[in-house]
């Protein structure tokens, strides 16, 4: 074996081990995490599935909607470790115990964003059944693209991964989350497509739509309508996986330029 060679397979070993040691850690939270997401599937699917289609809300609104909170499960699941994140650096900074080990530190923080996306991708996988035995026979399994699906929901949470963890290394401070939710986390998730396509504000009015695409959010959820409910009425699902795999490769390297120069680290 090279000495390349050696070296990739000892990074990967310790990313392995690394990640293992968070998935042990987040088994002790799996069932209060699976009730809670139950809870929320279960009511927004019931409102919007069956009680608003009485006043007049289209029929196949249920599936959109539950596709929509699935894809937009991990936005909220990795905003919490920002906050723990964040709450770290100002004070013990355990990570520069990470930071010590036999790797560089941009693959630390690589660790970090796919572990993050790991969870978060864990209990979203789960909503799939959850949301076809609540809607029954309005989910249509058969729309669903076996090649398209895995892709844009592993690069969705990815993204979700990375995204938090440049708002770690843009937020200086504790105080600065007061600000995260309505001056960030609610703008993009409004403004994402979770109550709408991209077709219907564009037909109402085409510069509110491109602008929607400064979203990525947007991404998210038309590329996960595309692959599971079909194309017709969404962005072409590969204009939608190209357009968030932009944004999550630019959020990485920002968030790993900027923590390696909070962090001092060397290489």
């Amino acid at each position: 074996m090279s000495k390349s060679n050696a070296i990739t397979k000892n990074y990967l070993t310790t990313i392995y081990y690394l990640i293992r040691r968070d998935l042990r850690i987040f088994k002790e939270e799996f069932w209060g995490k699976l009730i809670d997401t139950s809870l929320l599937l279960f009511t927004t699917v019931v409102i919007f599935g069956y009680f608003l289609p009485a006043y007049g809300l289209k029929t196949d609104y249920g599936p959109f909607l539950l596709i929509g909170v699935i894809a937009g499960f991990g936005f909220f699941e990795v905003m919490g470790k920002v906050s723990v994140m964040i709450t770290d650096l100002e004070g013990d900074r355990t990570i520069l115990y990470t930071l010590t080990l036999p790797i560089p530190s941009w693959l630390v923080f690589v660790y970090i964003g796919v572990s993050w996306a790991i969870l978060s991708s864990i209990m979203s996988l789960l909503m799939f059944p959850l949301g076809k035995l609540l809607l029954f026979s309005q989910f249509d399994l058969a729309k669903i693209s076996l090649l398209k699906l895995p892709l844009i929901f592993i690069m969705s949470n990815l993204f979700f991964g990375f995204f938090a963890l440049w708002l770690v290394a843009v937020l200086k401070k504790m105080s600065n989350l007061s600000h995260l939710f309505v001056r960030v986390i609610n703008p993009m998730y409004s403004f994402g497509g979770w109550w709408y396509s991209w077709f219907a504000i564009y037909s109402i009015s085409p510069i509110l739509g491109y602008l929607h695409l400064v979203n990525p959010l947007l991404y998210v959820m038309e590329g996960m309508r595309a692959a599971t409910l079909g194309q017709e009425g969404y962005l072409p699902f590969w204009f939608s996986l190209a357009g968030l795999t932009i944004f999550t490769v630019g959020f990485a390297w920002d968030a790993i330029r900027r923590l390696q120069k909070r962090l001092d680290c060397v290489t």
